[in-house]
């Protein structure tokens, strides 16, 4: 079995507040470093090399996992002013979809009954996760939140992985 790879030490020292500190792996932080990326691909092989034998046991930890799972799905509807808000899931995609439906009337406070698999009657997909993630090698959908009164929904995302998110505020898009 091969040994694991050792970074190359090269001193860099820093001062913040008073305090002087020595990091020997400075260098690393350069993503785009041809040396970084490097070594990231030697620790890459080498865990590949040790977890090996684990590939039947983590396909069939995958397998039992996803039979499980019920990929087309919903959360429960939860209220806000003129809206029932809810996510839905669909079976052979990464993300899901953020929906809302009118109330019936504002002294209504009895849920909808929606169906997993069929879309309620005027029901708006506001969110649809997975064409916001369509290019993009990476993508992570931090916070969402949709204006009191219902017509802007502002939203973060992460395409780089680097969780620094970018915030979107756009009007809700009427999709069923």
């Amino acid at each position: 079995m091969a040994n694991p790879p050792i970074p190359q030490k090269i001193p860099h020292v820093r001062t913040f507040h008073g305090k002087t500190f020595e990091d020997n792996y400075e260098w690393m932080r350069d993503k785009d470093s041809a040396d970084t990326r490097q070594h990231l691909h030697a620790e890459n092989e080498y865990a590949k090399q040790r977890t090996q034998h684990l590939g039947p046991l983590q396909q069939a930890v995958f397998d039992e996992v996803k039979a499980r799972v019920k990929e087309t799905n919903m959360s429960l509807p939860v209220r806000s002013r003129d809206y029932w808000y809810f996510s839905r899931t669909h079976e052979g995609k990464s993300y899901g979809s953020m929906c809302r439906v009118k109330v019936a009337s504002p002294y209504d406070w009895t849920p909808p009954t929606i169906d997993p698999e069929t879309p309620e009657e005027g029901e708006e997909t506001f969110l649809d996760v997975n064409k916001e993630a369509e290019g993009h090698e990476f993508f992570a959908l931090g916070a969402a939140s949709v204006t009191l009164d219902g017509t802007r929904l502002a939203y973060s995302v992460d395409t780089s992985g680097d969780e620094r998110y970018t915030l979107r505020i756009r009007a809700p898009r009427h999709r069923s």
